[in-house]
């Protein structure tokens, strides 16, 4: 039997596995498609997943830098022991030069939002100075999150000197609101001096070290820690910002009492010893000053009336003197303002009573053709002895004025020579002399 192809018809080829899987994969791919051009939310989506992918891959690789620009920085001082080391020192502050400085700090992408001001440091390292002079000193500056590839400026011009150092005394001022009845004063001052370093222009030009205590509202002793200033031989005041100084402050102690104005005794008992010479006594006593001011706790203030002098010596003294005598201190008064005074002791001879009779009258204003007669009178005269002494020898004159008087009989006061004599008392027996006028030739 003979078998014959059937007309029109092909033979039937075998499919290949790998064209197989590609039909099947366009397939995919164009139901993938199809579903991403009709659906807007899923392309989104992929676009997101895109950008995640992204970030994360730029975020893990830290080989993607950035550099990053931070300005406004203030750099430190380091090195400053080297410094002092090398008996080297900054003659003026750089405080404004190591301010406004920018650092450019190369950071991986993932850090590039971290870098600021808070993590970047600036330091100016005195180290490397060994000589005196104006020198370029190099800023350092360091980065937690990356390198620091330039700084603006480098370098800083600054100039050193040789260091110096000197002691100066510390002087303190109260100042503030001071009342008048009361008594302020610094008691004690620590330190008493300070030492301080620093460039040799500059240390040899300071003399003292200040410190201004304010009192206002004070009534009761206080001690206080309180700054100083600095100044130089001409008053002006010297900055401290590159000295090193032995103490940051200084410990005030201030006393502050009422005050109260007292007499000083003249009570003769009481402010002299011993005894004048024979024949004197002391007349009196002043002191200079005589008023003196007390300070002192109220209670002990309210108790005082007068201040009392250790007592001077007038033992043989014949005449007057002054010397100069203490006050005499009572435990709790706090100050004087004079310790001491001058006590003014007036010597005199001592007073003595005599009796002169038959005393010498002398006229004056009688009219002529007139004759005048009076009665005799005694005088009781007390005063220095010497005085007394010599007025017996020489007798009493008195003086007795007739101007006007014609004859007659009057009652008449004698005057007694009081400017010789300043010292002598004159008592006349009677007021009153009896004087006669008689006209000459009259019977």
């Amino acid at each position: 039997m003979e078998n014959r192809t059937p007309e029109n018809h092909t033979p039937e080829r075998k499919e290949n596995p790998f064209e197989g899987l590609m039909k099947r994969l366009k397939w995919l791919l164009r139901n993938i498609w199809g579903i991403l051009v009709h659906n807007i939310w899923i392309k989104l989506l992929s676009l997101l997943l895109a950008i995640l992918l992204w970030n994360y891959v730029i975020s893990t690789n830290t080989s993607i830098t950035r550099a990053k620009v931070v300005g406004g920085l203030t750099a430190y001082i380091t090195g400053q022991t080297t410094l002092n080391a090398n008996r080297l020192a900054l003659l003026n502050d750089p405080g404004e030069q190591l301010t406004g400085i920018s650092v450019t700090v190369e950071t991986p992408q993932t850090y590039y939002a971290r870098v600021s001001d808070e993590n970047v440091s600036v330091s100016l390292d005195l180290s490397s100075v060994r000589t005196a002079g104006t020198q370029e000193v190099p800023l350092r500056a360091t980065s937690t999150f990356g390198r620091v590839t330039e700084i603006v400026p480098e370098t800083l011009s600054l100039t050193f000197e040789a260091q110096d150092s000197r002691s100066v005394p510390i002087n303190t001022v109260l100042g503030g609101e001071m009342r008048e009845d009361y008594w302020y004063n610094v008691s004690r001052v620590n330190p008493t001096f300070l030492t301080v370093s620093g460039a040799a222009s500059v240390v040899r030009g300071i003399s003292s070290a200040t410190v201004f205590v304010d009192v206002t509202g004070r009534e009761a002793p206080f001690t206080q820690a309180l700054p100083y200033a600095l100044f130089d031989t001409s008053g002006g005041e010297v900055a401290q910002g590159m000295l090193n100084l032995s103490s940051s402050s200084v410990s005030a102690s201030v006393d502050v009492y009422p005050t109260k104005e007292l007499p000083v005794s003249t009570d003769i008992a009481n402010v002299v010893r011993g005894q004048p010479g024979e024949g004197y006594v002391v007349q009196s006593v002043t002191m200079q000053p005589d008023v003196v001011t007390v300070a002192a706790d109220e209670e002990l203030l309210e108790g005082l009336t007068e201040l009392m002098i250790e007592p001077v010596s007038v033992e043989g003294a014949k005449q007057s003197f002054s010397a100069r005598a203490a006050i005499s201190q009572l435990t709790g008064i706090r100050n004087l303002s004079s310790e001491q005074v001058y006590v003014n002791v007036t010597i005199s001879e001592a007073s003595v009573v005599g009796r002169i009779k038959d005393i010498s009258v002398l006229v004056s204003g009688k009219a002529a053709g007139l004759s005048v007669e009076y009665s005799q009178m005694s005088v009781i005269v007390t005063g220095p002895r010497s005085d007394i002494e010599q007025l017996q020898k020489e007798g009493v004159y008195a003086s007795v004025d007739l101007t006007g008087l014609g004859p007659g009989t009057y009652e008449v006061a004698p005057v007694f020579d009081q400017d010789r004599y300043p010292n002598v008392t004159f008592k006349p027996e009677h007021e009153k002399m009896t004087v006669v006028l008689t006209q000459i030739g009259a019977e």
